[in-house]
């Protein structure tokens, strides 16, 4: 076995070298190696760096074992992607896609889906502020924000209308979905929230208009997004206040008092809790030779896609496996998981089938190569998949292994039935003009 040391230079080595290689690309941000990269490099590196320091000598060996491990995850993803686009290459002519959508039929998928996101966030702003603000949801409150997760393929779609068609009811739907995520940004700061926003508005401009942002902007948002996602907590401590009431934009003043330094693993032993829940379940699968061998993944199916609310909590119940890891963790290593900490993908996959865990990875991967390719020959549809999944690709890593296939079902879903019910295909895809001197436009073929 490679010692600590050399294993934390392999993951080093190979998050930097990725990182450059994809941001040598003008449009490299966009694709789901870099951002992996990106979160290696800001999220996952930091608290490995902590986390060092903080074990003894003989518990070193498996954190080597969790760098080589995040090496590969990270490897195996650049291999999927390029499998992914194996049959065809970027930058050549671009064949016509077998699936065309028209102006009016895209509007009517975008309204209807801002429509239900809005419904699923206006009912859970009806329910009572103590359900709301507890740590761990449960009951209608659940469905009801599994839908409103809708809101990052209708932002998609808002965006991308607005830019093409230019048209006064894009820009209502526009205006109707940067409301929606307003509160979102500046009062709840929901991480998710934001890289949906950045990723959203990126691709839509790439799709749209081929534009990019330069290289400069890039490297300024990367620490400056590292500073926020580790002091996520204390800006949420400010706009939550006592929690008998309800969230409150903080002043300018009050952000600028926190020291997000302090925040980061850099600085505070604390800030590591993700990476600690997968090194002692690296531990736990290599000293008890204990894998779930798929069925944690089950148990994340059910849990999102089966309402205890309709099926009853039994039933639900007895569909999942009692796999017993807190106790396990509890027992032999007398380690409790801080709540509202994940144990992220790669903890997850290797528990669930050891160093082959990495599927997980070549599978999302490849997935997203072939829609990457899709997307970029003008497929409507493969870019609204695809600005979905690198959404979920980007935190993957923060997550758990299959958060891809469970979120995914519910986006392809949604764009399967408006194709059904809604109708917007057509043979050429429309594309309104204004008149001149009017407001009214005629279609174009």
């Amino acid at each position: 076995m490679l010692s600590e040391t050399i294993s934390y230079q392999i993951l080093i080595f190979t998050t930097g070298l990725l990182l450059i290689l994809g941001l040598s690309k003008p449009n490299g941000y966009l694709r789901l190696p870099t951002l992996f990269s990106v979160v290696y490099a800001g999220w996952v590196i930091p608290q490995i760096s902590q986390l060092r320091y903080q074990l003894s000598p003989p518990d070193l060996s498996y954190l080597a074992i969790l760098n080589l491990f995040c090496a590969a995850c990270l490897l195996s993803v650049e291999v999927g992607w390029r499998w992914g686009q194996s049959t065809q290459i970027i930058g050549a002519r671009p064949t016509r896609p077998k699936f065309r959508v028209s102006y009016i039929g895209l509007i009517r998928v975008a309204a209807v889906i801002t429509a239900i996101s809005w419904a699923m966030s206006l009912a859970m702003g009806m329910r009572d502020l103590d359900e709301r603000n507890v740590t761990m949801w449960t009951g209608p409150i659940t469905i009801m924000y599994f839908f409103f997760n809708l809101k990052v393929l209708s932002l998609f779609l808002s965006i991308y209308l607005a830019l093409t068609y230019k048209t006064r009811l894009s820009y209502v739907i526009l205006f109707a979905n940067s409301m929606l995520y307003l509160p979102l940004l500046i009062i709840y700061f929901r991480r998710r929230a934001m890289a949906e926003v950045f990723i959203c508005t990126s691709l839509a401009f790439w799709f749209a208009r081929r534009a990019v942002l330069p290289r400069l902007a890039l490297v300024m948002i990367l620490p400056i997004g590292t500073f926020v996602v580790f002091g996520i907590s204390a800006l949420r401590g400010l706009a939550r206040g006592d929690g008998t009431s309800e969230w409150q934009m903080p002043g300018l003043s009050e952000i600028s008092s926190i020291d997000f330094w302090a925040l980061t693993p850099f600085a505070s032993a604390e800030q590591v809790p993700e990476l600690t829940n997968a090194f002692y379940l690296i531990r736990l699968s290599n000293e008890l030779g204990f894998h779930t061998w798929g069925a944690e993944s089950w148990n994340r199916i059910v849990f999102q896609w089966i309402p205890a609310q309709i099926v009853g909590v039994e039933i639900k119940s007895s569909l999942m496996f009692d796999l017993g890891v807190a106790n396990l963790l509890s027992n032999s290593y007398n380690f409790g998981a801080r709540t509202g900490a994940t144990s992220t993908a790669m903890g997850l996959a290797y528990m669930e089938f050891g160093p082959l865990g990495i599927i997980f990875f070549i599978v999302v991967a490849y997935v997203m190569g072939r829609w990457w390719v899709r997307a970029n020959s003008g497929d409507v549809w493969a870019m609204a998949l695809y600005t979905c999944g690198l959404t979920l690709g980007a935190i993957m890593p923060t997550s758990y292994p299959i958060v891809f296939l469970n979120l995914m079902m519910l986006y392809g879903g949604a764009l399967f039935a408006s194709r059904r019910l809604l109708n917007p295909a057509h043979q050429e895809s429309h594309r309104p003009s204004h008149k001149a001197g009017g407001g009214k436009f005629r279609v174009q073929y």
